[in-house]
């Protein structure tokens, strides 16, 4: 009995002295990965700093891109960057919200090209249109964006967008319609034979109304506008071989099906156009 009550206490001894080492070369491996790491987290400090301070980094082109109706200059001056400011240290994300405070601007990418040159790609706002409000006009883009007030230094020729009196040309649903055909009028060709469109009328209950500087007033209704513009070309060629495209045209539309054309110096008569469609002249 002493003898085994001896061994149990020896066992017990040699377990807390096992546990005891390894705990100490435990708390050794800690402390030497801690050291390690403060070592290595030093090294990163002084090689950051230095790389910081030197002057391998300092920025020695800047390349801007994508600018139409800013200026290098402008852009440059929007980002405020400093002479011999070190590439590494510079603030994309400040650089973006300056440029960005020109209403011309859309987006801003600011690319870093070791060792010291800077790219920044500017995406402009394209105006499709002038909207008014109160006395002065705007700027309005293809997303229904109004973002600038036009300048005298603004050189641009744009169709006037309206709206019924009283309302806000912003609210109208079919603005992004209207938006959009004027975008796809000044892509084509085959929109030509319209002339400059000069007047754009946005109305929720009619739709839409379109003036251009040849003389038409097209009413377009609510939908369907380039294939009635295009049903349009035909009748427009046809007028042209009877030598009725003369003057003013008011031209309704709005049904397809009956296309009405009314000269504004003359009331006449009706006469029939192919596929059994008329107008009136």
């Amino acid at each position: 009995m002493a003898n085994k009550l001896k061994t149990s206490i020896k066992a017990k001894k040699n377990r807390l002295r096992r546990r005891f080492v390894d705990g100490i070369v435990e708390l050794f491996k800690a402390t030497g990965i801690l050291l390690s790491a403060a070592v290595l987290a030093l090294s990163f400090i002084y090689v950051y700093g230095f790389l910081l301070s030197t002057s391998f980094f300092e920025i020695k082109e800047t390349s801007v891109r994508g600018i139409k109706e800013l200026t290098e200059k402008d852009v440059l001056a929007l980002a405020g960057i400093k002479t011999q400011q070190n590439l590494l240290a510079l603030n994309t994300e400040t650089l973006v919200r300056r440029v960005s405070s020109n209403p011309w601007v859309k987006n801003v990418y600011v690319g870093k090209e070791l060792p010291n040159r800077i790219v920044l790609e500017v995406w402009e706002r394209i105006p499709i249109a002038l909207v008014k409000q109160e006395e002065d006009f705007y700027l309005i883009d293809i997303e229904g964006n109004i973002f600038k007030k036009l300048a005298k230094n603004d050189e641009v020729d744009l169709p006037v967008l309206t709206s019924t009196e009283g309302e806000d040309i912003t609210k109208a649903r079919l603005l992004l319609s209207s938006l959009n055909l004027l975008k796809n009028i000044a892509a084509s060709k085959q929109y030509a034979y319209l002339g400059l469109i000069s007047e754009v009328n946005v109305d929720d209950l009619f739709g839409l109304s379109v003036l251009t500087d040849s003389g038409l007033y097209l009413k377009l209704g609510m939908d369907g506008f380039e294939n009635k513009l295009t049903q349009l070309k035909v009748v427009m060629a046809d007028m042209e071989k009877r030598g009725l495209k003369n003057g003013y045209l008011y031209i309704d539309l709005c049904d397809a099906a009956k296309i009405t054309v009314q000269r504004k110096d003359a009331l006449g008569r009706s006469e029939p156009l192919k596929k059994g469609k008329k107008y009136r002249t």
